[in-house]
């Protein structure tokens, strides 16, 4: 799996980023294209905010494409790329490992496979300058509930775990995507937790899920037409339906 990070022209300059853009078939929205997140990629749009005028502290945003899901990396001074790569792996794993663990989707003693895998699916990172402007609706409501929190209890810079706490606050709020129509309302905290299960909980399932190995969790991800026609076949009864059952947990 590569993560693929879309970078907003103020994260390119705050952290002096030469960047390739995303490279677009008909010449339009050149430096606009959309990120996809998908079984081979993790695509993110990451931007950066400075707190307020008088502050010296910066904060980045990064949002993924399915899920909109966010991350926030509060009190920082401009990273190298490796440094930012390894501050997002990190936190990454750290916020994947909990949500398995706080849905009871796994056991504690199970965490060391899920770190053997994460480690051994993730490839590395491919960067863009670019701005996916349905995805940036999501990075600018994020801005905007830190800049109001702050306000509100007169903080200049948060810390790690006041970061993550409205983070999580924001991720569990029904969101919508234009293009998934009206009826298209999620969690972003669920479908984060779907990816998050099948790319590194291989073998772990206590349940059984239509078309999906036995001990695997279900790829969220749409198949080829190919695979599409090899699934006319009946579901057993004992088959319990992931978003279902991921809605139990989180209550």
């Amino acid at each position: 799996m590569k993560i693929q990070i879309s970078a907003s022209n103020a994260l390119c300059k705050w952290m002096k980023l030469d960047l390739i853009r995303i490279p677009s078939v008909d010449g339009k929205k050149i430096g606009k294209q959309t990120i996809t997140t998908d079984v081979e990629t993790l695509a993110w749009q990451c931007h950066v905010i400075k707190n307020n005028v008088q502050s010296h502290y910066y904060t980045v945003i990064a949002v993924e494409a399915r899920s909109r899901y966010v991350m926030i990396f509060p009190n920082l001074a401009p990273p190298t790329q490796a440094e930012f790569e390894e501050m997002f792996l990190g936190r990454l794993f750290i916020e994947m490992v909990n949500l398995m663990l706080h849905s009871g989707s796994i056991e504690e003693s199970v965490a060391d496979i899920v770190t053997s895998q994460f480690l051994s699916e993730t490839e590395g990172f491919c960067w863009f300058k670019n701005t996916d402007l349905s995805v940036n609706r999501h990075v600018s409501d994020t801005e905007s509930w830190i800049r109001q929190s702050g306000d509100n209890n007169d903080v200049t810079a948060y810390n790690d775990d006041e970061a993550y706490g409205l983070s999580m606050h924001i991720n569990e709020i029904r969101k919508r995507i234009a293009k998934e129509g009206r009826n298209g309302r999620f969690v972003p905290v669920v479908r984060m937790l779907e990816d998050t299960l099948f790319r590194f909980a291989k073998g772990l399932a206590r349940d059984s899920y239509p078309d999906t190995p036995n001990g695997h969790f279900p790829s969220p991800y749409p198949k080829s037409v190919e695979d599409s026609k090899q699934e006319h076949k009946a579901i057993p009864d004992n088959v319990v339906c992931l978003t279902s059952y991921r809605k139990q947990k989180l209550q």
